[in-house]
């Protein structure tokens, strides 16, 4: 009977706690753009890049295996990239995301 209770208190502490632990071990990740600055979109078939006025932007495409495809400089325009099906890494001066091309 002790060792039912002891598994039970363990199992509610476990449940209980399991949010704030996790949230407060993990680090924050920022994946976050900055709403002025280079952005990034997709569509199908192509990855558009664009850079604010005035501003040169250097991005750099990379495959889910991390193999450079293709670096990019934009200068306050929009550039359409077209790029097989699949995953990849989009990396600018001071930020990363994650795409998916359909």
């Amino acid at each position: 009977m002790r060792k039912f209770i002891s598994i039970v208190i363990l199992l509610f502490a476990a449940v209980a706690f399991n949010g704030q632990l996790l949230a407060t071990a993990r680090p924050a990740v920022e994946n976050r753009i900055p709403e002025r600055g280079p952005s990034v979109s997709v569509d199908k078939g192509y990855i558009e890049l664009s850079a604010p006025e005035a501003e040169t932007v250097k991005f750099e495409i990379f495959s889910i295996t991390g193999q450079l495809i293709k670096a990019v400089t934009v200068k306050s325009s929009t550039v359409k990239v077209e790029l097989p099906k699949g995953f990849y890494i989009i990396k600018c001066d001071s930020w990363t995301k994650r795409v998916m091309l359909r």
